[in-house]
């Protein structure tokens, strides 16, 4: 397996076609490989998946590009929300518990008065 580090689109104004070129390295060699795709949208399509991918190898004796992501756990996301929110109620009681203070204050200025 070879690490794709970059992906270029190229659109061969010879043979009329678009291709897209990969610049892979590894196992001791770099080397770019040409093929070619039905069009802008497949080209824009394989460089997406490339941005998106945290790895990216090739496999010369399959001729397979394989992109692998890393998803994060939905259950720790999950959890940030409910703090987030727990966090934001207490910001509310806080700012009753100052509206209450000032109310009190008002009141004591006044009897004063």
């Amino acid at each position: 397996m070879l690490a794709i580090h970059g992906l270029k689109c190229i659109y061969d104004t010879g043979a009329r076609g678009w291709a897209v070129e990969l610049a892979l390295s590894g196992e001791g060699e770099e080397a770019v490989r040409r093929f070619d795709v039905d069009g802008p949208d497949d080209a824009e399509m394989l460089i997406e998946a490339f941005d998106e991918s945290t790895s990216s190898t090739f496999d010369p004796a399959t001729g397979e590009i394989v992109f692998a992501y890393e998803y994060a756990e939905l259950d720790g996301d999950e959890d940030e929300d409910d703090e987030s929110e727990e966090d934001g109620d207490e910001d509310e009681e806080d700012d009753e518990e100052v509206a209450e203070d000032e109310t009190s204050e008002d009141r004591d200025e006044k009897v004063k008065a």
